[in-house]
């Protein structure tokens, strides 16, 4: 899918519906030296794709670039994208915020950002209604609550009462198969009654989790980003493991747990893709169609407030009165990117981006920009642990190391069967998730 320039504002970020094209067509449309281009962002990958963190073609270059870059740490990877388009003068992506932290990667052209940070939203007019703005810069909104990690709190639950429940069922196995003395016998008895009442207490968290949601969103509208975390694990953290109303191969959550969603624990495809975007902050479509992280404020009254040059155009009924307080933000920062430059994006930091294709002579005159997202630390004097719900995280953690071991193993043995090697280029893992729209 592809994204066309809104026909009056000239710029992208917008409500425009996206066009469905093959993608040796539109790279065929890119040579053209007539504009507008389209705008390839892999965010619009078909709805019926594979859930994965790698949209196509990112799936296809997996062996090109490391799935978390050493600098990054133990950040835990949400999503990796591919952005391609072209215009010689220049256009605009919108003021807009991401959920989650940002490693920007140009690969050919200019990008020209306008960044403020989080703490400005009160100035920068956003669609959403700010719920909550966390120490580590997360904005929430109050159509999609989350926590500083980026996870809901629903979802979080759900996670500890799972692994709190492999931590029982591992203590269970060692006193069956253990022949250990009586003291190792009582401390055992004693660790599995603190991890009981560790466990009452996580059940109780997500059954409040659960109701809180049905006075607020409603269950049917709250994405269930375990799943998205988790999305497409063969074994493991399948899809039905947290089917709301019925229990997981452990038993993570029961009908009286209060998380009963459907009876049957499905859900419509519908309702599903309107969770995903929910996860996202981008479930309240607003009256003009646009996420909840998107500001009102125009491009085109951006440049013009900051003399910046523009192609963008202000729309037909726009009145400067509407933002009064735009002049109380802080001074943005304004940073040019070039073709081999990278821009680090710490979760929420505003920022508008404006994408210029390099003098055709010199190549194709395409801008074409890689980026990953990673679920924002939110203990942030620790490099090694940048997640305080250490129990979630970790449980996430070995999950998915399970998974992409298996993962690799599919790939080894498919490429083996072509005479070739594949090597995982970090040795790293990171969550998989669903497929999920996301911000440019």
């Amino acid at each position: 899918m592809v994204e066309p320039i809104h026909p009056t504002e000239r710029q992208f970020g917008t409500d425009v519906e996206r066009i469905e094209i093959s993608f040796r067509d539109f790279l065929a449309s890119l040579q053209t030296a007539e504009g507008p281009h389209h705008y390839l962002t892999t965010q619009y990958a078909n709805e019926e794709d594979a859930e994965t963190v790698f949209p196509a073609p990112t799936d296809a270059l997996r062996d090109d670039f490391p799935e978390v870059p050493r600098i990054m740490g133990n950040l835990v990877l949400q999503q990796v994208n591919l952005w391609l388009g072209k215009s010689k003068d220049g256009s605009s992506s919108g003021l807009h915020h991401d959920f989650h932290d940002n490693l920007y990667c140009l690969l050919q052209g200019r990008k020209r950002f306008v960044l403020f940070p989080p703490k400005d939203v009160h100035h920068l007019y956003p669609y959403g209604t700010l719920g909550t703005l966390h120490p580590n810069g997360l904005i929430s909104y109050t159509d999609a609550p989350m926590r500083a990690d980026g996870l809901s709190r629903r979802v979080a639950c759900k996670a500890r009462v799972r692994a709190l429940e492999e931590k029982l069922d591992a203590l269970g196995n060692l006193k069956q198969n253990g022949k250990g003395k009586a003291k190792e016998s009582k401390e055992m008895a004693r660790e599995r009654e603190r991890l009981m009442k560790e466990h009452d207490r996580a059940l109780d968290e997500l059954a409040q989790a659960t109701l809180e949601d049905e006075a607020g969103l409603g269950v049917e509208d709250e994405v269930d980003d375990f799943d998205a975390l988790m999305g497409g694990l063969e074994g493991g953290f399948g899809e039905d493991d947290f089917d709301d109303g019925e229990a997981g191969p452990s038993g993570i959550v029961d009908s009286d747990a209060g998380d009963d969603g459907d009876e049957d624990g499905d859900n419509s495809e519908e309702e599903s893709e309107e969770e995903d975007d929910v996860a996202l902050g981008e479930g309240d479509e607003h009256e003009h169609g646009e996420p909840s992280s998107f500001s009102r404020i125009p491009p085109a009254y951006l440049h013009k407030h900051l003399n910046l040059p523009t192609t963008a155009v202000l729309p037909p009924d726009f009145d400067p009165a509407d933002f009064p307080d735009f002049v109380k933000a802080s001074k943005p920062l304004v940073v040019e990117l070039s073709a081999g430059e990278m821009l680090y994006l710490p979760v929420s930091w505003w920022h508008e981006v404006t994408s210029s294709s390099p003098d055709s002579s010199s190549g194709s005159g395409v801008h074409m920009a890689f980026n990953y997202w990673f679920y924002p630390p939110d203990t942030l004097d620790s490099f090694e642990r940048p997640y305080a719900d250490a129990l979630v995280w970790e449980h996430l953690r070995a999950q998915a190391a399970a998974s992409a071991a298996e993962e690799w193993a599919g790939f080894a043995q498919d490429d083996a069967s072509e005479g070739k090697r594949k090597t995982d280029p970090m040795g790293g893992v990171q969550l998989p998730t669903k497929k999920q729209k996301t911000r440019r």
